[in-house]
């Protein structure tokens, strides 16, 4: 039963802050004196620290308190101490290394030898080392510093290819969740080296709903796109599922 009732609880309060806000009944255990009051915090590990509607606010021993009051108390502070796990693990798989840093993008457009070359030939600074898979499509980069991997990582996109990053501090940026309609765009940047490096760019943009027509060429840095009200983002957004880095005008 009491396993039960350690549930419940857990279910009914696992919104801290929300608790924090509301009034709730409080029993002494003494007497089973009830007093109508919100939870402020704990003091000293020992001490809760109430207040009530009009303002005044008490510190309570919690031996003082009922079984009920006490496991209400360990529930919310273990739902806090979670948060700030969470919070701080999310803070250390974000935070930008210092020393050493390897990166993985996945996902790219490396179809022939020239794709490969055009990476291999990126100039990011000392002590930076590209390895290109082309047959997994990866690009593995080492930098003396996360901040130098950075570094990297954009020299790739702005050459026009794109990864799914492994490191979620180190990444080409997201693209902007919103529309852009329009009949035509230009797109740029892009690398279209052989045959192949077309026919994976023209798939991946005629696969947008609304695109009528794609004129690229070997050698391209800019392509137009037309069609019927489509939107320019889902292009990019396409093309990036590509494996190519690009913008638009």
């Amino acid at each position: 039963m009491k396993k039960l009732f350690t549930v419940a609880i857990a279910v009914l309060f696992s919104a801290s802050p929300v608790l924090r806000a509301e009034l709730r009944e409080w029993t002494r255990a003494a007497d089973g004196k009830k007093i109508s009051a919100k939870y402020v915090g704990m003091k000293d590990g020992a001490t809760v620290q109430i207040k009530m509607a009009n303002g005044n606010q008490f510190d309570v021993p919690l031996t003082g308190l009922s079984e009920a009051d006490r496991e209400f108390i360990k529930v919310l502070n273990a739902g806090d101490k979670r948060e700030m796990a969470t919070a701080a693990g999310d803070a250390a798989k974000t935070a930008i290394p210092e020393g050493e840093t390897t990166v993985t993008l996945s996902g790219v457009h490396l179809s022939c030898s020239e794709c490969e070359e055009a990476i291999m030939g990126i100039s990011a600074g000392a002590g930076v080392k590209y390895v290109v898979d082309s047959g997994a499509g990866t690009v593995t980069i080492t930098a003396p510093s996360g901040k130098v991997a950075q570094t990297a990582v954009g020299a790739v996109s702005r050459i026009g290819f794109y990864g799914v990053s492994d490191n979620p501090s180190i990444k080409i940026p997201d693209l902007k969740d919103e529309e852009f309609m329009s009949d035509t765009m230009r797109v740029r940047g892009v690398q279209l080296f052989c045959r192949k490096c077309i026919k994976e760019f023209e798939k991946a943009v005629d696969s947008v709903k609304g695109v009528e027509k794609v004129e690229a060429k070997i050698g391209a840095r800019t392509i137009q796109v037309s069609g019927d009200q489509f939107d320019c983002n889902a292009v990019i957004k396409a093309l990036r599922e590509a494996g190519f880095a690009a913008t638009f005008s």
